[in-house]
């Protein structure tokens, strides 16, 4: 049997603990932490900073964004593209949005609006980019997602329907 595919936030969090990058994390309701990613699992991250850990849950973060650009080649193609026999609603809406090269412009659930180029998502979250930086985004943060132009989700239906 296969190994389960990494999860794009495994990966990602991954790369941040390994380099030790500085990251500034918002959470849901606004609150902006800042420090080093040393340890996550399935349902938290501890965050260091001063010599002080903080465990916070992930179902509390809305984004997670490095102090400096992170190599994410290696991740976009860890993650790959998301492939179903009766794919999502929202895995055809985000591969159409991806393979355009398209920026968005996204709202978070507490009215944040965020805006680059979808590089990678999965299940549970996506990998935004603008400017060479890149943040991971926790899909329940995000209400609405709107690209920059109009897609054509036949096609992208057509794809999976040919599979």
């Amino acid at each position: 049997m296969a190994d389960k595919p990494a999860s794009l936030q495994d990966l990602f969090l991954n790369a941040l603990r390994r380099s030790k990058t500085p990251v500034t994390m918002f959470l849901v309701k606004g609150v902006k932490l800042q420090g080093i990613v040393t340890w996550f699992d399935n349902f938290s991250v501890l965050l260091r900073r001063d010599g002080q850990s903080q465990l916070i849950y992930k179902h509390a973060i809305s984004t997670i964004m490095p102090s400096s650009a992170v190599d994410i080649a290696a991740i976009v193609n860890a993650v790959g593209e998301a492939q179903r026999k009766q794919p999502l609603l929202q895995e055809i809406f985000l591969n159409a949005v991806r393979k355009s090269n398209d920026n968005v412009t996204m709202f978070l659930v507490n009215g944040v609006m965020l805006q680059g180029h979808i590089a990678a998502f999965d299940l549970f979250c996506m990998l935004l980019q603008r400017d060479g930086m890149s943040q991971l985004v926790y899909k329940h943060a995000v209400s609405t997602i709107q690209p920059a132009h109009p897609l054509n989700l036949a096609d992208e239906q057509a794809e999976t329907d040919e599979d």
